[in-house]
């Protein structure tokens, strides 16, 4: 086998594992999958901090234990009773964390998925970086003083260049550094739901057929400048939808772009649980109205909520 077919074998396989877990993702509502998804991230730093001083360490710190004892009550105590599976502590830690805090998403099947999103999150890529770095200088160098958790966690996150600079991922660390988290998570929600209402539109109308009045009434409030003041609604065509798109997201994607933050905007907004969501959404309604259509189509409100709940899960 070729150098080539190896790297189309592992690139084969990593899509096939992002289509599990997106598949699995589906199990539960996108609200709950980026919960979870965020807690692993929190964990995934706290993991790194733990490896980055036990590999320096010759005993275990008292900052270490301190963070077990309030964040892992009972893990230490297990760890004495098991030492002969000589796992490094930060392993352990790992596999404590899995087992007792995404115990539920595992047995639901939905683990996967939330993996996926919680490596997609831009603080995990922080963190290997920082890990990363540290761990080089204290080889050269020992620290004279271990860094709290509370100390590592703001290192990680005030980190704007990745190992692998130029990447999507890199240029979006590289971004944060322009904008404060609460105004760019308003402007992530603020596209999603942007982007929500095109896919509504796409979801209730039909290609080459003018959009209904409830649609173009919504489109005009929420879009003035897109259609006229009065009369029939739009041919619904591909440029329209485009056009929404555009057209809601101009505000913030010219803000974004004059200030330099564009790249971790659009980062977000792509890479978010919620849009994958909506995605699904609509060719589900795609799917079932082709064959049945409904008697009365939802509003954009309606529809928006719905598809924010929709799961698959036995739940469902």
């Amino acid at each position: 086998m070729t150098k080539r077919d190896t790297a189309n074998l592992v690139l084969n396989v990593r899509r096939d594992r992002k289509q599990e877990a997106l598949q699995g993702a589906l199990l539960v509502p996108w609200r709950q999958l980026a919960e979870g998804a965020a807690a692993f991230a929190e964990w995934h730093m706290i993991i790194l901090w733990v490896r980055v001083i036990t590999e320096t360490a010759e005993q275990l710190p008292e900052i270490v234990q301190s963070a077990f004892q309030s964040r892992c009550p009972g893990f230490l105590e297990r760890q004495s009773r098991e030492q002969e599976d000589k796992l490094p502590i930060w392993k352990s830690l790992e596999e404590w964390v899995t087992a007792h805090c995404f115990a539920r998403a595992r047995a639901e099947g939905w683990f996967d998925a939330l993996m996926y999103y919680a490596y997609e999150d831009l603080r995990t890529e922080q963190a290997w970086t920082t890990w990363e770095r540290t761990k080089a200088d204290w080889r050269h160098t020992a620290p004279v003083r271990l860094p709290t958790l509370e100390q590592w966690t703001s290192e990680v996150l005030a980190t704007r260049s990745l190992a692998c600079p130029g990447t999507e991922k890199a240029r979006a660390v590289h971004a944060l550094g322009t904008v404060e988290t609460p105004r760019l998570n308003k402007a992530v929600t603020d596209l999603l739901e942007s982007r929500a209402l095109a896919l509504w539109v796409d979801a209730v109308s039909v290609p080459g057929q003018p959009v209904q009045e409830a649609v173009s009434t919504e489109l005009r409030n929420r879009c003035p400048i897109l259609l006229p003041a009065s009369g029939l609604g739009p041919l619904w065509i591909r440029s329209l939808f485009s056009g929404l798109l555009r057209g809601g997201e101009s505000s913030w994607r010219g803000v974004a772009r004059s200030e330099g933050w564009y790249a971790a905007l659009r980062y977000e907004v792509v890479h978010h649980p919620r849009y994958q969501r909506l995605i699904h959404y609509n060719q589900h309604c795609h799917d079932e109205w082709s064959q049945a259509p409904p008697k009365a189509y939802p509003s954009f409100s309606d529809w928006l909520g719905t598809a924010d709940a929709y799961c698959t899960g036995r739940n469902a």
